[in-house]
């Protein structure tokens, strides 16, 4: 993604039309490997933007503790104050507070949709995933992304209802592991005409969604915490943090073992017939480990296959040679 940043910083374009718009200042945070730099040398290509990152690496949410938390909280507190001097203005714990319950509601929403999919058949299918997940990494603190998906929640409830497939034709059901080859979306649509339905992937589920397990040992939406049981900004900043901490998808920075767990339990809850990993060269983060992930779902009786690709250089993706490989995977399940 960064790519496109720093072209766009160097042909001074926008997007969405125009000269580049210069930020007052750019605010990151170090979560796996390659984020940290990602903003130093935006930074130094705008001619010194000021910059402040948030360090991450406080290890998998099983092993936080209340130092590793005041780790993050504390450098949360650092650079309100460091935000109040760069913009001169004075910052607004109400509004903090809000956008808390906001994040926290709407992930655990996310969450809640991805559940339904459990249903066979599949109310919906990754590529289309892509289209609505999307808000949750952009906007999750904002009342029009906990709006949105109480309504997409509503309504994929109401397909479950109603046996209405994604893909008509249902009969075999897979997942992949990270992000996609972007530009190649339409490998999906493929998969489609093969009567196979991707539900999802870990990246889809657990990238915005926070889940926890439920009395019944099943993976299901994290409860928010209730409005009012937040009243300053270090409640509200240790809320975030905890909250945050427990997303899925950041676990397996720490332990390929636990990505692997994590398909595995996603295999038997969504009744997945197969996995397919992406050795993605665009993210390091989330790609590495896949080789041990591929033997721990082989070990565990589970089919799995892998295809190469890059999710932000389309040169490193062969679509031909993607479909075979999903041809030959197919037949592996049952396919004829």
């Amino acid at each position: 993604y960064m790519r496109n940043y720093w072209g766009s910083i160097l042909l001074n374009k926008y997007v969405f039309g125009g000269e580049w718009p210069e930020p007052d200042f750019n605010w990151t945070s170090h979560t796996c490997c390659s984020h940290a730099k990602w903003y130093q040398v935006a930074s130094e290509l705008e001619g010194g933007i000021p910059t402040f990152a948030i360090d991450g690496s406080v290890g998998p949410y099983d092993e936080l503790d209340e130092n590793r938390l005041n780790y993050l909280v504390d450098q949360m507190q650092e650079g309100i104050e460091w935000m109040e001097k760069v913009t001169g203005r004075k910052y607004n714990d109400e509004l903090l507070i809000q956008a808390v319950y906001n994040e926290c509601r709407a992930t655990s929403l996310w969450a809640e949709i991805c559940t339904l999919n459990k249903a066979v058949p599949a109310p919906l299918d990754e590529k289309s995933m892509y289209s609505l997940y999307v808000f949750g990494t952009l906007m999750k603190h904002r009342k029009e992304c906990v709006d949105f998906y109480t309504v997409l929640r509503d309504e994929v409830q109401d397909r479950v209802d109603n046996q209405i497939a994604a893909v008509s034709t249902e009969r075999f059901r897979v997942i992949t592991d990270t992000q996609p080859p972007w530009a190649f979306l339409s490998i999906f649509r493929y998969m489609e005409s093969k009567g196979t339905v991707s539900i999802g992937s870990l990246y889809t589920f657990a990238l915005i969604g926070i889940w926890e397990v439920k009395e019944d040992g099943t993976w299901g939406p994290r409860t928010p915490p209730e409005e009012g049981t937040i009243t300053n900004r270090e409640e509200a900043l240790r809320t975030i943090a905890e909250w945050t901490c427990s997303r899925p998808e950041w676990q397996h920075f720490y332990s390929p073992e636990l990505k692997t767990e994590m398909l595995k339990r996603i295999v038997e809850e969504w009744k997945v017939d197969g996995v397919m990993l992406h050795y993605n060269r665009g993210c390091e983060g989330l790609t590495v480990g896949i080789a041990e992930n591929k033997l721990g779902l082989k070990e565990a009786g589970i089919p799995v296959m892998s295809f190469e690709g890059n999710m932000g250089d389309e040169r490193e993706f062969d679509p031909e040679r993607t479909k075979t490989e999903i041809d030959t995977f197919l037949e592996i399940l049952g396919a004829r």
